[in-house]
C-alpha cells in the first residue's frame, strides 16, 4: 500500500466532511508520511522501506478514519497532533532503539574531536617504537584518521610487525558511520587486513597490523569501498629494535 492508498482509505470513512475539508485532510495526512519517511530517510532507509514504515507508524486506515469520522473536527485536531508526537516518537524510538541509528549517531558526534586513545585496541606484543600522525582522508561521506602507528614483537613467534590504530566519523550531522575494510601492505609485499568497525561496535575504532622487516620505513593503506579507491603511505617510527 503506497501513500496514495492509504489516504484514499482513510478518507472513504469520512461521512460529515466537506469536499474541501476532505482535501485538507489529505493533504494533512500526506504531510505527516513525508514528515515520518524524511526523518527515516536520514537514517539510511531508501525511499520504498522509509514508506512502508511511515505508513504502518500511521495505524490502519480504516480504523484512523473512523475515529476521524466520530468526532470531526475535535477529533482530528487530537490526531493531528498525536501524529505530530509519534514522528517524534518515531525519531526518538529509532535513534533510542536501533543499534545502527543511536550508535552511529553517536559516535559521528564524537568522533569528531581528537580520539582517546583509551578506546583503542592495541598490539598483543610490548610496543617497541610509535608515532602519532596527523593524517586524515576521505572517501565518500566518512573523514578516516590515522591515529597511531607502532611497531612489535609478535608473541610468540617474535616477528616484527606494523600496527596502525585509526578512527572515522561521517562528515554530516547525524550520518552514520560505515563498516571500512582496508588492507596493510608492507614494503616487501607482506599484506595484513586494516578494519574500521561499523556502528554496531560503540567505539567504532579500528587497526591493523602487517609483519614488516627491520629496513621498512613505511606500510601502504590501500581501499576500494564505497565506490571509491586509493592508497595511503604511513610513516613507520623510527628507532625499530633489528
Amino acid at each position: 500500500m503506497d501513500r496514495r492508498d492509504y489516504t484514499d482509505r482513510v478518507l472513504s470513512s469520512l461521512r460529515r466532511v466537506t469536499e474541501k475539508e476532505r482535501e485538507a485532510i489529505r493533504s494533512e495526512l500526506d504531510g505527516h508520511i513525508e514528515d515520518h519517511m524524511e526523518a527515516l530517510r536520514e537514517l539510511g532507509y531508501d525511499e520504498e522501506l522509509a514508506e512502508e514504515r511511515a505508513i504502518a507508524a500511521m495505524g490502519e486506515p480504516d480504523e484512523v478514519g473512523r475515529e476521524l469520522n466520530k468526532q470531526y473536527p475535535f477529533r482530528w485536531l487530537v490526531a493531528k497532533w498525536g501524529a505530530i508526537l509519534l514522528a517524534v516518537w518515531i525519531l526518538v524510538s529509532v535513534l533510542v532503539f536501533s543499534g545502527e541509528g543511536t550508535l552511529g549517531v553517536w559516535t559521528g558526534i564524537t568522533e569528531r574531536r581528537v580520539p582517546n586513545l583509551s578506546h583503542h585496541a592495541g598490539p598483543s606484543g610490548g610496543i617497541i617504537a610509535a608515532v602519532y600522525p596527523k593524517m586524515e582522508f576521505t572517501v565518500g561521506d566518512d573523514v578516516v584518521r590515522i591515529v597511531r602507528v607502532c611497531t612489535y614483537r609478535s608473541i610468540p613467534w617474535g616477528h616484527l610487525m606494523a600496527f596502525v590504530n585509526f578512527d572515522s566519523y561521517d562528515r554530516r550531522f547525524m550520518g552514520v558511520v560505515g563498516r571500512k575494510e582496508m588492507v596493510l601492505e608492507s614494503q616487501s609485499g607482506e599484506k595484513g587486513e586494516a578494519l574500521i568497525a561499523g556502528p554496531f561496535d560503540w567505539w567504532n575504532a579500528g587497526n591493523g597490523c602487517v609483519a614488516i622487516k627491520p629496513e621498512d620505513t613505511y606500510v601502504t593503506l590501500r581501499y576500494d569501498i564505497y565506490g571509491e579507491s586509493g592508497s595511503i603511505q604511513i610513516l613507520l617510527p623510527e628507532g625499530m629494535a633489528p
